[in-house]
């Protein structure tokens, strides 16, 4: 019995730590709003914010990444069903500057 207690708080422990600031979490949330989102949209929102990750961490660019993504989630405004992360342009300015240009277009272009 109590394995399978602790199994369950484990579980629901790990599902926290997914929600939210998660390019999953994120997309899901973008196509919540726009309900314009396909299965298929939803995968490549994904795919191209954690390609976006790969390349920011390969650029050494970890901790813009991260401002970035706090930024979009703490700034998401489902407006209508448009989504607005006004507030998140220094951020995203500052990984272009680290990872370049691409990654911060690519990163902006899921939210637009």
């Amino acid at each position: 019995m109590k394995l399978a207690l602790s199994f369950t708080v484990a579980l629901a422990l790990a599902m926290l730590a997914g929600c939210g600031t998660s390019p999953s979490g994120l997309c899901e949330d973008k196509c919540d709003c726009t309900g314009a989102c396909s299965e298929r949209d939803e995968v490549e929102c994904i795919d191209a914010l954690e390609d976006a990750e790969r390349t920011s961490e390969y650029e050494g660019c970890e901790d813009q990444f991260d401002e970035v993504i706090s930024c979009i989630d703490d700034a998401f405004v489902c407006d209508g069903r448009e989504v607005d992360i006004s507030g998140c342009s220094r951020p995203l300015e500052n990984l272009g500057e680290c990872a370049g240009p691409l990654v911060s277009l690519a990163v902006y272009a899921q939210f637009e």
